[in-house]
Protein backbone atom coordinates (compact mmCIF):
# COMPACT_ATOMS: atom_id res chain seq x y z
CA UNK A 1 0.00 0.00 0.00
CA UNK A 2 1.45 3.51 -0.98
CA UNK A 3 1.69 6.15 1.74
CA UNK A 4 -0.09 9.22 1.67
CA UNK A 5 1.18 12.40 -0.20
CA UNK A 6 1.47 14.73 2.72
CA UNK A 7 0.71 18.64 2.49
CA UNK A 8 1.53 21.04 5.08
CA UNK A 9 -0.46 23.91 4.23
CA UNK A 10 -3.85 24.23 3.25
CA UNK A 11 -3.94 27.65 1.24
CA UNK A 12 -4.24 27.93 -2.51
CA UNK A 13 -1.32 25.93 -3.45
CA UNK A 14 -1.95 23.04 -1.07
CA UNK A 15 -5.31 22.91 -1.87
CA UNK A 16 -4.67 22.91 -5.76
CA UNK A 17 -2.08 20.21 -5.39
CA UNK A 18 -4.30 18.36 -3.55
CA UNK A 19 -6.88 18.11 -5.84
CA UNK A 20 -4.89 16.96 -8.77
CA UNK A 21 -3.74 14.38 -6.50
CA UNK A 22 -7.22 13.10 -5.32
CA UNK A 23 -8.51 13.18 -9.11
CA UNK A 24 -6.00 11.07 -10.06
CA UNK A 25 -7.00 8.58 -7.05
CA UNK A 26 -3.44 9.36 -4.78
CA UNK A 27 -4.24 9.50 -0.80
CA UNK A 28 -3.40 12.77 0.72
CA UNK A 29 -3.05 13.60 4.64
CA UNK A 30 -3.40 17.90 4.43
CA UNK A 31 -1.85 19.44 7.89
CA UNK A 32 -2.93 23.14 9.02
CA UNK A 33 -2.49 25.20 11.82
CA UNK A 34 -5.88 26.89 11.14
CA UNK A 35 -9.56 25.61 11.98
CA UNK A 36 -10.19 26.20 8.22
CA UNK A 37 -8.79 25.91 4.86
CA UNK A 38 -7.74 28.70 2.72
CA UNK A 39 -5.02 30.38 3.71
CA UNK A 40 -4.36 34.20 4.16
CA UNK A 41 -6.35 34.65 0.96
CA UNK A 42 -9.08 32.80 1.05
CA UNK A 43 -9.35 32.73 4.81
CA UNK A 44 -13.53 32.81 5.55
CA UNK A 45 -15.48 33.53 8.35
CA UNK A 46 -16.62 30.64 10.73
CA UNK A 47 -19.63 28.79 9.78
CA UNK A 48 -21.25 29.64 13.00
CA UNK A 49 -21.45 32.97 12.25
CA UNK A 50 -24.77 34.18 11.65
CA UNK A 51 -24.50 38.18 11.14
CA UNK A 52 -24.73 39.81 8.13
CA UNK A 53 -21.01 39.94 6.78
CA UNK A 54 -21.75 40.66 3.01
CA UNK A 55 -19.74 43.85 2.89
CA UNK A 56 -16.29 42.07 3.78
CA UNK A 57 -14.58 41.21 1.01
CA UNK A 58 -14.54 36.96 0.57
CA UNK A 59 -13.47 35.00 -2.63
CA UNK A 60 -16.66 32.71 -1.43
CA UNK A 61 -17.11 30.94 -5.10
CA UNK A 62 -12.55 30.56 -5.61
CA UNK A 63 -12.62 29.32 -2.12
CA UNK A 64 -15.39 27.16 -2.41
CA UNK A 65 -14.06 25.65 -6.04
CA UNK A 66 -10.52 25.08 -4.41
CA UNK A 67 -12.19 23.36 -0.78
CA UNK A 68 -14.03 20.76 -2.72
CA UNK A 69 -11.06 18.66 -2.46
CA UNK A 70 -11.72 18.20 1.30
CA UNK A 71 -14.71 16.14 0.60
CA UNK A 72 -13.14 13.91 -1.76
CA UNK A 73 -12.72 10.04 -0.47
CA UNK A 74 -8.93 9.59 0.28
CA UNK A 75 -8.33 13.18 1.05
CA UNK A 76 -7.68 13.60 5.39
CA UNK A 77 -7.83 17.48 6.74
CA UNK A 78 -6.15 17.54 10.03
CA UNK A 79 -7.24 21.05 11.59
CA UNK A 80 -5.76 23.14 14.70
CA UNK A 81 -2.34 21.00 13.87
CA UNK A 82 0.89 22.05 13.69
CA UNK A 83 3.99 20.14 12.02
CA UNK A 84 6.65 20.27 14.96
CA UNK A 85 9.55 18.21 13.38
CA UNK A 86 10.49 16.35 10.31
CA UNK A 87 11.66 13.05 12.12
CA UNK A 88 12.61 11.66 8.99
CA UNK A 89 12.28 13.15 5.56
CA UNK A 90 8.96 11.73 4.65
CA UNK A 91 8.19 11.31 8.37
CA UNK A 92 6.04 14.69 10.16
CA UNK A 93 5.60 14.70 13.90
CA UNK A 94 2.36 16.48 14.56
CA UNK A 95 0.55 17.82 17.27
CA UNK A 96 -3.02 19.43 17.32
CA UNK A 97 -6.23 19.37 18.99
CA UNK A 98 -7.64 15.99 17.29
CA UNK A 99 -4.12 13.96 17.82
CA UNK A 100 -0.33 14.02 17.89
CA UNK A 101 1.58 11.50 16.05
CA UNK A 102 3.59 10.65 13.20
CA UNK A 103 2.96 10.32 9.25
CA UNK A 104 5.37 8.42 7.12
CA UNK A 105 4.64 9.59 3.41
CA UNK A 106 5.31 8.83 -0.04
CA UNK A 107 5.99 12.72 -0.86
CA UNK A 108 5.67 15.55 1.54
CA UNK A 109 4.40 19.14 -0.32
CA UNK A 110 5.66 22.36 1.73
CA UNK A 111 2.67 24.83 1.09
CA UNK A 112 3.41 27.32 4.44
CA UNK A 113 2.47 30.35 2.49
CA UNK A 114 4.29 34.22 3.71
CA UNK A 115 4.58 36.06 6.70
CA UNK A 116 4.83 39.46 7.62
CA UNK A 117 8.30 41.69 7.75
CA UNK A 118 8.09 43.63 10.23
CA UNK A 119 9.75 47.27 10.04
CA UNK A 120 10.41 48.03 14.00
CA UNK A 121 10.13 52.03 14.54
CA UNK A 122 9.85 54.03 17.46
CA UNK A 123 6.67 53.36 19.29
CA UNK A 124 5.67 50.29 17.25
CA UNK A 125 4.53 48.04 20.45
CA UNK A 126 1.54 51.00 21.53
CA UNK A 127 -1.69 49.26 21.81
CA UNK A 128 -2.94 50.53 18.04
CA UNK A 129 -0.92 49.57 15.41
CA UNK A 130 -1.06 46.06 13.51
CA UNK A 131 0.34 44.23 10.99
CA UNK A 132 -1.20 44.25 7.85
CA UNK A 133 -1.71 40.33 7.47
CA UNK A 134 -3.30 40.53 11.45
CA UNK A 135 -5.37 43.19 9.97
CA UNK A 136 -6.74 40.96 7.73
CA UNK A 137 -6.94 37.64 9.14
CA UNK A 138 -9.28 40.25 11.60
CA UNK A 139 -11.27 41.39 9.20
CA UNK A 140 -11.52 38.62 6.96
CA UNK A 141 -11.57 35.57 9.77
CA UNK A 142 -13.37 37.10 12.52
CA UNK A 143 -15.84 40.50 10.99
CA UNK A 144 -13.62 42.70 13.08
CA UNK A 145 -13.16 45.80 11.47
CA UNK A 146 -10.80 48.96 12.96
CA UNK A 147 -12.87 51.60 14.45
CA UNK A 148 -11.53 55.12 14.77
CA UNK A 149 -9.03 57.08 12.29
CA UNK A 150 -6.72 54.00 10.36
CA UNK A 151 -3.54 54.97 8.28
CA UNK A 152 -2.09 52.33 6.39
CA UNK A 153 1.92 52.22 5.51
CA UNK A 154 4.23 49.89 3.98
CA UNK A 155 6.13 48.53 0.89
CA UNK A 156 4.43 46.44 -1.36
CA UNK A 157 1.20 45.22 -2.85
CA UNK A 158 0.03 44.44 0.67
CA UNK A 159 -0.49 47.77 1.18
CA UNK A 160 -3.03 48.42 -2.01
CA UNK A 161 -4.73 45.10 -0.98
CA UNK A 162 -5.35 46.32 2.74
CA UNK A 163 -6.20 49.56 2.32
CA UNK A 164 -9.07 48.48 -0.24
CA UNK A 165 -10.33 46.04 1.94
CA UNK A 166 -10.78 47.71 5.06
CA UNK A 167 -12.38 50.61 2.98
CA UNK A 168 -14.61 47.65 1.70
CA UNK A 169 -15.35 46.78 5.20
CA UNK A 170 -16.59 50.20 6.29
CA UNK A 171 -13.46 51.17 7.85
CA UNK A 172 -12.41 55.31 8.12
CA UNK A 173 -9.34 54.81 6.28
CA UNK A 174 -7.67 58.22 6.53
CA UNK A 175 -4.47 58.13 4.62
CA UNK A 176 -2.37 54.99 2.91
CA UNK A 177 1.90 55.44 2.70
CA UNK A 178 3.83 53.57 0.52
CA UNK A 179 7.24 53.58 1.03
CA UNK A 180 8.28 53.13 -3.08
CA UNK A 181 8.56 56.06 -5.50
CA UNK A 182 5.14 55.44 -8.38
CA UNK A 183 8.26 55.52 -11.00
CA UNK A 184 9.49 52.80 -9.80
CA UNK A 185 6.34 50.59 -10.35
CA UNK A 186 5.32 52.29 -13.56
CA UNK A 187 7.41 49.71 -15.99
CA UNK A 188 6.57 46.46 -13.96
CA UNK A 189 3.05 47.42 -13.80
CA UNK A 190 3.12 47.81 -17.87
CA UNK A 191 4.35 44.75 -17.97
CA UNK A 192 1.27 43.41 -16.20
CA UNK A 193 -0.58 44.14 -19.38
CA UNK A 194 0.39 41.31 -21.10
CA UNK A 195 1.86 39.09 -18.23
CA UNK A 196 -1.13 39.24 -15.81
CA UNK A 197 -3.91 41.46 -16.76
CA UNK A 198 -6.28 39.99 -14.46
CA UNK A 199 -3.88 40.85 -11.39
CA UNK A 200 -2.96 44.26 -12.74
CA UNK A 201 -7.58 45.16 -13.25
CA UNK A 202 -7.27 43.82 -9.29
CA UNK A 203 -4.71 46.35 -8.21
CA UNK A 204 -6.77 49.54 -10.45
CA UNK A 205 -9.71 48.61 -8.72
CA UNK A 206 -8.51 48.78 -5.44
CA UNK A 207 -6.85 52.22 -6.56
CA UNK A 208 -10.13 53.02 -7.58
CA UNK A 209 -12.30 52.45 -4.42
CA UNK A 210 -9.42 54.72 -2.45
CA UNK A 211 -10.36 57.10 -4.92
CA UNK A 212 -14.39 56.99 -4.63
CA UNK A 213 -13.83 56.81 -0.77
CA UNK A 214 -11.36 60.05 -0.86
CA UNK A 215 -8.52 58.43 0.80
CA UNK A 216 -5.08 60.07 -0.14
CA UNK A 217 -2.30 57.84 -1.51
CA UNK A 218 1.14 59.15 -0.83
CA UNK A 219 4.52 57.74 -2.45
CA UNK A 220 7.99 57.65 -1.03
CA UNK A 221 7.11 57.96 2.49
CA UNK A 222 7.49 55.75 5.49
CA UNK A 223 6.67 55.85 9.54
CA UNK A 224 9.20 57.53 11.46
CA UNK A 225 7.07 57.38 14.99
CA UNK A 226 4.43 57.07 16.48
CA UNK A 227 3.03 58.54 19.85
CA UNK A 228 0.76 57.96 22.43
CA UNK A 229 0.05 57.57 25.90
CA UNK A 230 -1.55 54.36 26.47
CA UNK A 231 -2.80 53.67 23.18
CA UNK A 232 -1.79 55.50 19.62
CA UNK A 233 -2.92 58.84 19.47
CA UNK A 234 -0.81 60.21 15.93
CA UNK A 235 1.62 58.85 13.44
CA UNK A 236 4.13 60.54 12.34
CA UNK A 237 5.35 59.86 8.22
CA UNK A 238 8.45 60.83 6.44
CA UNK A 239 9.67 61.14 2.94
CA UNK A 240 12.90 58.63 2.90
CA UNK A 241 16.56 59.16 2.84
CA UNK A 242 19.19 57.83 0.32
CA UNK A 243 19.74 55.72 3.72
CA UNK A 244 16.94 54.14 4.13
CA UNK A 245 15.74 56.33 7.13
CA UNK A 246 13.28 58.95 7.57
CA UNK A 247 14.61 62.33 6.54
CA UNK A 248 13.69 65.53 8.36
CA UNK A 249 10.55 66.15 6.05
CA UNK A 250 7.87 64.99 8.07
CA UNK A 251 4.25 65.13 8.58
CA UNK A 252 1.97 64.10 11.88
CA UNK A 253 -1.22 62.52 11.36
CA UNK A 254 -3.88 61.89 14.14
CA UNK A 255 -4.99 58.77 14.16
CA UNK A 256 -6.53 55.54 16.54
CA UNK A 257 -5.11 52.98 14.60
CA UNK A 258 -1.74 51.88 12.32
CA UNK A 259 -1.52 49.33 9.86
CA UNK A 260 1.76 48.29 8.75
CA UNK A 261 2.51 46.65 5.86
CA UNK A 262 6.67 46.34 5.06
CA UNK A 263 6.41 43.89 2.73
CA UNK A 264 6.04 39.85 2.57
CA UNK A 265 8.42 36.89 3.71
CA UNK A 266 8.33 33.23 2.62
CA UNK A 267 7.98 31.04 5.49
CA UNK A 268 10.21 28.76 4.55
CA UNK A 269 11.32 27.55 8.13
CA UNK A 270 9.68 23.98 7.35
CA UNK A 271 12.07 23.95 4.61
CA UNK A 272 14.98 24.25 6.48
CA UNK A 273 13.92 22.10 9.30
CA UNK A 274 13.62 19.35 6.09
CA UNK A 275 17.19 20.05 5.86
CA UNK A 276 16.35 21.61 2.53
CA UNK A 277 19.60 23.55 0.70
CA UNK A 278 18.37 27.59 1.26
CA UNK A 279 19.56 30.49 -1.14
CA UNK A 280 19.02 34.03 -0.46
CA UNK A 281 16.56 35.37 -3.50
CA UNK A 282 16.38 39.16 -3.74
CA UNK A 283 13.70 38.33 -6.72
CA UNK A 284 11.16 36.60 -4.34
CA UNK A 285 11.95 38.39 -1.13
CA UNK A 286 14.27 36.32 0.61
CA UNK A 287 15.71 33.37 2.01
CA UNK A 288 13.81 30.30 -0.61
CA UNK A 289 14.81 26.55 -1.05
CA UNK A 290 16.09 25.53 -3.63
CA UNK A 291 13.81 23.86 -6.00
CA UNK A 292 13.60 21.51 -10.02
CA UNK A 293 11.58 22.82 -12.81
CA UNK A 294 8.93 20.37 -11.42
CA UNK A 295 9.62 22.38 -7.25
CA UNK A 296 11.16 19.72 -5.99
CA UNK A 297 13.77 20.69 -3.26
CA UNK A 298 17.14 19.23 -2.90
CA UNK A 299 15.90 16.47 -0.21
CA UNK A 300 14.28 13.91 -2.95
CA UNK A 301 10.78 13.54 -2.37
CA UNK A 302 9.69 16.91 -0.75
CA UNK A 303 8.80 19.49 -2.65
CA UNK A 304 7.89 23.29 -1.74
CA UNK A 305 5.60 25.54 -3.65
CA UNK A 306 3.36 28.88 -3.35
CA UNK A 307 4.83 32.23 -1.43
CA UNK A 308 6.74 29.94 1.11
CA UNK A 309 9.13 29.20 -1.40
CA UNK A 310 8.94 32.55 -3.14
CA UNK A 311 6.53 35.41 -2.90
CA UNK A 312 4.02 35.52 -5.83
CA UNK A 313 0.48 35.29 -4.88
CA UNK A 314 -2.40 33.21 -5.61
CA UNK A 315 -2.21 32.71 -9.22
CA UNK A 316 1.37 31.18 -9.00
CA UNK A 317 0.61 29.47 -6.19
CA UNK A 318 -1.91 27.56 -7.54
CA UNK A 319 -0.33 26.87 -10.54
CA UNK A 320 2.75 25.45 -8.64
CA UNK A 321 0.55 23.01 -6.61
CA UNK A 322 -0.85 21.20 -10.46
CA UNK A 323 2.52 21.41 -11.42
CA UNK A 324 4.16 19.42 -8.57
CA UNK A 325 1.11 17.12 -8.38
CA UNK A 326 1.94 15.89 -12.12
CA UNK A 327 5.69 15.73 -10.32
CA UNK A 328 4.83 12.93 -7.78
CA UNK A 329 2.24 10.95 -10.30
CA UNK A 330 5.25 11.04 -12.57
CA UNK A 331 3.75 12.47 -15.47
CA UNK A 332 4.36 15.24 -17.76
CA UNK A 333 3.81 18.48 -17.05
CA UNK A 334 1.43 20.13 -19.46
CA UNK A 335 2.80 22.66 -21.69
CA UNK A 336 0.00 25.82 -21.36
CA UNK A 337 0.32 25.08 -17.30
CA UNK A 338 4.50 25.21 -17.80
CA UNK A 339 4.04 28.41 -20.04
CA UNK A 340 1.20 30.08 -17.49
CA UNK A 341 3.83 29.59 -14.79
CA UNK A 342 6.42 31.15 -16.56
CA UNK A 343 4.83 34.28 -17.47
CA UNK A 344 3.78 34.69 -14.20
CA UNK A 345 6.37 34.07 -12.45
CA UNK A 346 8.64 36.99 -14.91
CA UNK A 347 6.07 39.19 -13.90
CA UNK A 348 6.16 38.57 -9.53
CA UNK A 349 10.03 38.46 -9.92
CA UNK A 350 10.14 42.22 -11.72
CA UNK A 351 6.88 43.72 -9.65
CA UNK A 352 8.84 42.23 -6.02
CA UNK A 353 12.39 44.04 -7.49
CA UNK A 354 10.41 47.09 -8.33
CA UNK A 355 8.90 47.55 -4.97
CA UNK A 356 12.45 46.85 -3.60
CA UNK A 357 14.59 50.29 -2.17
CA UNK A 358 17.64 51.24 -3.26
CA UNK A 359 18.46 50.84 0.90
CA UNK A 360 17.10 48.50 3.37
CA UNK A 361 14.30 50.91 5.44
CA UNK A 362 14.90 51.47 8.87
CA UNK A 363 13.00 53.65 11.42
CA UNK A 364 14.70 52.18 14.25
CA UNK A 365 16.16 54.59 17.25
CA UNK A 366 19.05 53.11 20.32
CA UNK A 367 15.43 52.78 22.22
CA UNK A 368 13.40 51.15 19.62
CA UNK A 369 12.40 47.62 21.06
CA UNK A 370 13.83 44.87 18.87
CA UNK A 371 12.53 41.81 20.06
CA UNK A 372 8.98 42.58 21.72
CA UNK A 373 8.90 38.81 23.53
CA UNK A 374 11.85 39.73 25.21
CA UNK A 375 11.77 43.30 25.52
CA UNK A 376 15.41 43.98 23.74
CA UNK A 377 16.31 47.37 22.57
CA UNK A 378 17.78 47.94 19.49
CA UNK A 379 21.16 49.47 21.84
CA UNK A 380 21.32 46.69 23.72
CA UNK A 381 21.87 44.71 20.60
CA UNK A 382 24.44 46.99 18.75
CA UNK A 383 26.75 47.12 21.64
CA UNK A 384 26.43 43.10 22.96
CA UNK A 385 30.12 41.86 21.99
CA UNK A 386 28.28 38.97 20.10
CA UNK A 387 27.73 40.76 16.98
CA UNK A 388 31.43 41.41 16.70
CA UNK A 389 31.29 37.82 15.39
CA UNK A 390 28.75 38.76 12.79
CA UNK A 391 26.63 35.72 13.44
CA UNK A 392 23.24 36.18 14.65
CA UNK A 393 22.79 32.69 15.99
CA UNK A 394 25.91 33.73 18.20
CA UNK A 395 23.85 36.71 19.28
CA UNK A 396 20.87 35.29 19.70
CA UNK A 397 21.62 32.41 22.35
CA UNK A 398 23.64 35.19 24.01
CA UNK A 399 21.18 37.97 24.22
CA UNK A 400 17.79 35.45 23.98
CA UNK A 401 16.85 37.66 20.89
CA UNK A 402 14.37 35.72 18.87
CA UNK A 403 13.58 33.22 21.75
CA UNK A 404 10.36 34.20 22.95
CA UNK A 405 6.61 32.87 22.54
CA UNK A 406 6.97 34.25 18.44
CA UNK A 407 9.91 32.62 18.38
CA UNK A 408 11.53 35.06 16.02
CA UNK A 409 8.82 35.96 13.96
CA UNK A 410 8.72 39.33 14.60
CA UNK A 411 11.94 40.32 15.12
CA UNK A 412 14.38 38.02 13.28
CA UNK A 413 13.54 38.98 10.04
CA UNK A 414 14.20 42.83 10.31
CA UNK A 415 17.13 41.92 12.64
CA UNK A 416 20.15 41.69 9.94
CA UNK A 417 19.21 45.13 8.62
CA UNK A 418 18.81 46.73 11.90
CA UNK A 419 22.24 45.76 13.34
CA UNK A 420 24.01 46.26 9.96
CA UNK A 421 24.65 41.94 9.15
CA UNK A 422 24.42 41.00 5.53
CA UNK A 423 20.67 39.51 4.87
CA UNK A 424 22.16 36.61 2.67
CA UNK A 425 24.55 35.14 4.88
CA UNK A 426 22.12 32.27 5.77
CA UNK A 427 25.40 30.28 7.19
CA UNK A 428 25.01 32.53 10.53
CA UNK A 429 21.22 32.47 11.03
CA UNK A 430 19.50 30.97 13.91
CA UNK A 431 18.89 27.24 13.33
CA UNK A 432 15.57 25.92 13.07
CA UNK A 433 15.22 23.12 15.46
CA UNK A 434 11.80 21.31 16.98
CA UNK A 435 9.22 22.12 17.60
CA UNK A 436 8.73 24.65 14.35
CA UNK A 437 5.74 26.38 16.43
CA UNK A 438 4.90 26.62 20.23
CA UNK A 439 2.98 23.94 20.88
CA UNK A 440 1.38 22.79 24.36
CA UNK A 441 2.93 19.99 26.44
CA UNK A 442 -0.04 17.94 26.58
CA UNK A 443 -0.22 17.90 22.68
CA UNK A 444 3.07 16.23 22.43
CA UNK A 445 2.43 13.91 25.65
CA UNK A 446 -0.22 12.42 23.55
CA UNK A 447 1.99 11.42 20.47
CA UNK A 448 1.87 7.74 20.87
CA UNK A 449 4.69 7.66 18.20
CA UNK A 450 7.06 9.57 19.96
CA UNK A 451 10.92 8.24 19.13
CA UNK A 452 14.23 10.16 19.16
CA UNK A 453 14.27 13.39 17.33
CA UNK A 454 16.79 14.83 15.11
CA UNK A 455 17.84 18.55 14.24
CA UNK A 456 18.21 18.17 10.85
CA UNK A 457 19.53 21.14 9.52
CA UNK A 458 22.48 21.18 12.35
CA UNK A 459 25.05 19.70 10.08
CA UNK A 460 24.00 21.81 7.24
CA UNK A 461 24.62 25.28 9.10
CA UNK A 462 27.50 25.79 9.79
CA UNK A 463 28.09 28.53 12.58
CA UNK A 464 30.88 30.78 11.24
CA UNK A 465 32.62 33.60 13.01
CA UNK A 466 31.27 32.10 16.44
CA UNK A 467 33.72 32.17 19.79
CA UNK A 468 33.84 28.62 21.10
Amino acid sequence: MTAPVVIIGAGPAGLSCAAALAEAGREVVILDENRQAGGQYFRQLPAAFSADYRRLPHDRKGYAALAQVLARPGVRFLRDTTVWSAVAPHCIAYAGREGSGRIDASAVVLATGAQDLPMPFPGWTLPGVISAGGCLNLVKGQGLVPQGRVVVAGNGPLVLVTAATLIAAGAQVVAVHEAQRAARLLPASMRGLWAAPGILRQALAYRAAMLRAGVPMRFGHMVAEVSGREALESVTVARIGPDGRPDDRRQTLEADILVTGYGLVPGSEPARLFGCRMRFEPSLNGAVPERSGTFETSVAGVYAIGDGAGIGGVKVAIIEGRIAAHAILGQGVPAPLRRDHGRLDRFRRSLNLAYRLASPLNAATPDTIVCRCEALKLAELQSHPRLQTGNLNALKTATRLGMGRCQGRNCLPAAPTLLGLAPDDLATRPRVRPPLRPIPLGQIAADRDARPVPEPDEPQIPQTGETP
